[in-house]
């Protein structure tokens, strides 16, 4: 296995009443992904629209897993022989909706499904509407993805998970080499996004890999903060997007990872006796 792979991050400003034409232009950026030689490919979170736009918007835009929006994924993915994972309302069963993301292998099957787990609920503050809360649309999932590819070890998240270290320190104790996470980070918190991509993935010594969505949703007009990003082990930032829609390709160096464990073992060097309310049930 190949150690060093090319990733790429896609990033967009999708619009709830334009769903077919969203699919078309992620379509055409897989394609280009694809003509880059993508060994992964990461979407924003929800990248087919952001239910942001109206009460119930969430709901028009789900629909089962699989479903048209991974029909396509899975095909492109088969046609370019790379991974792809970004997330999706997910009409789930009883009718509940998921913020899902499936992680698509280069045979076009499903490898694995990662519903978001921990949403995004933060009304308290008071440059965030109380109809952001997720909890009012979707419901919160229950397990981790933990994949191994033909290129390595992966683990899933999105968005709001990147709060929650525990999440990374799970899959950096299971293997994990590099965390592919989806997101729609919501401005004005630039000075969060960065800070949070650079510390999980020095906390942790694997790679982050994160697309996120650009621009504003036209009817609400909130914004997100783009960035994509790259982090290395190290918790240097390897590649970084800019503020408008596009494409970010990178090669990464998974032999990094067991590099920079080896120079300081954090993982070996735990005192898990000394954090018993990380394993408490609350």
């Amino acid at each position: 296995m190949a150690d060093t792979i090319i990733v790429s991050v896609i990033q967009t400003n999708p619009q709830d009443d334009d769903k077919p034409g969203t699919m078309d232009r992620m379509a055409a950026l897989l394609d280009e992904a694809g003509a880059r030689g993508s060994d992964f490919v990461v979407l924003p979170e929800v990248w087919t629209g952001t239910g942001f736009s109206r009460p119930g918007a969430e709901a028009e835009l789900a629909e089962p897993i699989p479903g048209p929006a991974t029909a396509m994924l899975a095909d492109k993915a088969r046609r370019h022989g790379m991974h792809i994972v970004g997330s999706i309302y997910e009409l789930g069963g009883e009718g509940l909706i998921h913020n899902t993301a499936p992680l698509i292998a280069p045979s076009g099957d499903i490898l694995g499904i990662y519903r978001k787990t921990h949403l995004f609920d933060a009304s308290g503050r008071p440059d965030i509407p109380p109809v952001l809360d997720e909890s009012r649309k979707v419901t919160a999932g229950s397990e981790l993805l933990l994949a191994d590819t033909n290129r390595g070890r992966v683990g899933v998240a999105i968005c709001s998970d990147i709060r929650f270290p525990e999440i990374f320190r799970e899959y950096a104790l299971g293997g994990a080499q590099m965390i592919l996470m989806p997101t729609a980070f919501l401005m004005p918190r630039l000075d969060h996004w960065e800070f949070l991509m650079r510390a999980r993935a020095c906390d942790n010594q694997l790679f982050m890999v994160a697309s996120g969505m650009t621009g504003r949703e036209r009817h609400s007009g909130i914004g997100f903060v783009g960035r994509s990003m790259v982090v290395d082990p190290w918790g240097v930032v390897q590649a970084c997007a800019n503020d408008g829609e596009g494409m970010l390709t990178t090669h990464v160096d998974l032999d990094a990872v067991s590099r920079v464990r080896s120079w300081w073992p954090l993982l070996e060097q735990r005192r898990p006796e000394l954090y018993p309310r990380q394993r408490s049930v609350v």
